[in-house]
């Protein structure tokens, strides 16, 4: 009888770790210490943005999109990076604040996304965002990207740390 508790209760278990897999995933975050750089994909409009040690606050978004296990090669995530100095509480960027902070929103997908004039316009929108303690930023975000993707949310980021 135990052998058949234990059995069912690993069945259960299995059967809810996977349903747990395949949920959407946004995270907030945000790094100290850090520092940003920005490159483009050769042969493509899309930039991505890559985090490393140095002294600006990073922000990360990051969206996992739900899988569909029964289609191949159908994964999409999304980052949107930015940064600031690390000496201010608080922040509104528009226009060229926008450039300079490096805003940039980074597909990961089994897609194509050739060179294009019309795609490789400047960010537009405006960030502001409030420190509410050490561990936290409260971030209002409405950005266009590549002339017509719009990303906007209100969140509050929570301090990681570089890997």
């Amino acid at each position: 009888m135990k052998k058949y508790l234990l059995l069912l209760f690993l069945f259960m278990v299995l059967f809810s770790c996977t349903d747990n897999l395949n949920k959407e995933v946004y995270r907030y975050e945000f790094y100290e210490n850090s520092d940003l750089s920005v490159s483009q994909v050769e042969g493509s409009y899309l930039k991505y943005g890559i985090i490393s040690e140095g002294d600006k606050v990073v922000f990360k978004y990051n969206y996992v999109a739900e899988d569909e296990e029964q289609i191949a090669d159908d994964e999409y995530s999304e980052s949107i990076f930015f940064y600031i100095d690390s000496n201010i509480d608080s922040f509104n960027f528009v226009g060229e604040d926008l450039l300079n902070s490096k805003t940039t929103l980074t597909k990961y997908c089994f897609c194509y996304f050739p060179s294009s004039n019309e795609k490789s316009v400047d960010p537009t929108g405006a960030i502001s965002g409030k420190k509410i303690d050490n561990n936290r930023w409260s971030i209002d975000f409405d950005i266009t990207f590549y002339g017509e993707e719009n990303r906007k949310f209100k969140k509050v980021f929570i301090l990681n740390q570089i890997n």
